[in-house]
């Protein structure tokens, strides 16, 4: 038997930043400070920290995706996609869902009017994530729509939800019908969901049931009882009457049988007949009851749902590589700001105040993996206090290093262009470069050849 894994967030506040890239880089030129950066050198170097990172997730992608495509068919393979899915989510800044939230979800009163359950023990594995976190008041109906209240509520902008069913020998162990749940044994589920509110995150897993609240029973027995007896006083009392007398005469309390002709046959026929018609008209209801909240259920997921599978991927990708590059942003140009050597400590204060200062976020930066990223891309000097590397500088170290993305390690020819352009006193000449000029050679000998063809 597999175990529920749900990884325990540790803090309150997102991690998420919230900008576009355009607008990031916009407002980042525009920060005062002692460095005196021209705007136009800062957004080249946001362009080719960009350019990097977008080529680092290319092969991301293509990784995941592999992965993606052979889901089910070796355990290694769906560990290896969970691990990677799971650093996907943390580089995207999600948040996961604690074991906790996901309780007090379970018990707390649906913002929909249905009442939800569903059985964790029906998966082997189980991720949660959420990001953007904000709180809403919202007018409930209650009293079948006759009052409406008001309720605070936490709305989650996005979630993710990603489950694999247990096998079937599991659901044979426990006597359950996985079909009864809706659920594939071994099944991979892939998910990405909008404005979730958080008192409803749990009608986002896949075997979520729709069940009868007790004012559902009321509203649908309570009518039901009363047609009963309406029916029992006015159209079943002679098909009871006759009934009791021929039970009363095969027990031996009366002398004389109530004899069984076409008239007691007819009066039986027509107490069944009506018996029958009663109790199909209240399953009728019952069941048009649970199909109107399944309704409910479908619509709701519908207008949530974002993306399943490979989109779902793709749009973590996409998310992940924005908030790495934003982390690079901002903790360089903060460090360029100051004008001297900042702490770890002081560089987190820095940022966050930035941010809540310019669009009220209170955000959790997480400041050591942008400083790991920087020395990564050797933007940073210092081990305790950071100093950065002037702009200029890091122009020419970061276009060094896009153009040894693309160096080819199979030819000696390639070598020898790529090392003589590399002499390059601004390293503004790689490899690409190279290749260019090689093909304007080509085209020139093809030129000159087809002129001296012509001239003959």
């Amino acid at each position: 038997m597999g175990h529920t894994a749900i990884v325990v967030s540790v803090t309150d506040r997102e991690r998420f930043l919230a900008y576009r890239l355009d607008q990031l880089i916009d407002e980042l030129g525009e920060v005062d400070g002692a460095s005196g950066i021209d705007a136009e050198d800062f957004r080249a170097f946001s362009d080719i920290v960009a350019a990097l990172y977008h080529y680092e997730f290319h092969g991301r992608a293509r990784r995941i995706n592999r992965l993606w495509d052979r889901l089910g068919t070796d355990p290694e393979v769906d560990q290896a996609f969970t691990s990677l899915l799971s650093g996907l989510l943390d580089g995207a800044n999600y948040t996961a869902v604690t074991v906790a939230e996901l309780d007090e979800a379970l018990a707390r009163e649906s913002l929909i009017p249905l009442r939800l359950d569903v059985d964790l023990d029906d998966y082997d594995e189980m991720l949660i994530y959420r990001r953007n976190a904000s709180v809403e008041t919202v007018e409930v109906p209650t009293w079948r729509g006759l009052r409406r209240t008001e309720r605070v509520i936490t709305v989650d902008e996005r979630v993710v939800v990603h489950t694999r069913v247990k096998q079937q020998a599991w659901f044979d162990e426990q006597g359950i019908d996985p079909e009864d749940r809706n659920l594939v044994p071994g099944h991979v589920s892939l998910k990405q969901f909008q404005n979730v509110p958080r008192a409803d995150i749990e009608m986002l897993l896949p075997s979520t049931q729709v069940k009868f609240r007790r004012i559902d029973s009321l509203i649908v027995g309570v009518p039901a009882v009363a047609s009963g007896v309406v029916v029992l006083a006015t159209k079943l009392l002679p098909t009871l009457v006759l009934i009791g007398a021929l039970v009363a005469a095969w027990l031996g309390l009366r002398d004389r049988p109530e004899p069984l002709d076409q008239t007691s046959l007819v009066v039986l026929f027509g107490g069944a007949v009506t018996v029958g018609g009663f109790t199909a008209r209240q399953w009728n209801k019952l069941k048009n009851q649970k199909v109107a909240y399944l309704k409910t259920l479908s619509e709701n997921l519908y207008f949530r749902t974002l993306a399943d599978g490979p989109g779902v991927v793709n749009s973590l990708l996409a998310t992940a590589e924005q908030q790495e590059v934003f982390e690079v942003l901002l903790a360089y140009r903060m460090l360029l700001a100051s004008g001297e050597p900042m702490s770890a400590r002081q560089l987190d204060a820095a940022v966050e105040a930035w941010i809540h200062d310019g669009s009220g976020q209170e955000v959790d930066f997480e400041v050591a993996d942008a400083i790991a990223k920087l020395r990564r891309l050797g933007l940073v000097d210092g081990d305790r206090n950071l100093s950065p590397k002037p702009v200029p500088e890091a122009l020419v170290l970061l276009d060094r290093r896009w153009d040894g993305l693309f160096r080819h390690r199979g030819g000696a020819g390639w070598h020898a262009m790529a090392d003589a352009d590399d002499g390059d006193a601004n390293g503004e000449i790689g490899p690409l470069s190279s290749l260019r000029q090689v093909v304007d050679r080509f085209r020139g000998r093809l030129g000159g050849r087809r002129q001296e063809r012509e001239s003959a």
